[in-house]
């Protein structure tokens, strides 16, 4: 079966712990998953690889799909018009791979547990 590449995709930033952060949620999502998927992260700004360095790795190791996780908790300009703009020209550049994005992280009701586990451990 082929694999399909999973692209984890943050806002990016100048302080290196970003990077750290975001190499600690690829290595979870590696742990968590089969072996047909085939793992990457990007970011929007500031740090490579960018997002169209990171399609162009997935796709020279032969993955014909991609799926696009922005790491995004907000329906902003990036997720509305950056992002889908990139996408765009990454679907010309390779037209033979199938290019999707998911929903971004959003208000998800299961941050409730997250958001209320910093709150007992701010507050003991």
């Amino acid at each position: 079966m082929d694999k399909t590449g999973i692209i984890l995709l943050s806002h990016g930033s100048r302080l290196p712990e970003a990077q750290v952060t975001l190499q600690k949620i690829k290595n979870m999502v590696i742990a968590g998953i089969t072996d047909n998927f085939l793992v990457e992260s990007a970011a929007l700004q500031f740090n490579q690889p960018d997002l169209p360095a990171a399609i162009q790795r997935v796709v020279d190791r032969g993955v014909k799909k991609i799926i696009i996780v922005p790491l995004f908790l907000y329906m902003g300009l990036h997720m509305q018009r950056d992002i889908p703009e990139i996408l765009a020209r990454e679907r010309n550049k390779y037209p033979g791979v199938s290019i999707a994005m998911t929903e971004h992280i959003g208000a998800d009701p299961r941050l409730l547990d997250l958001i209320m586990d910093r709150v007992r451990g701010a507050s003991s």
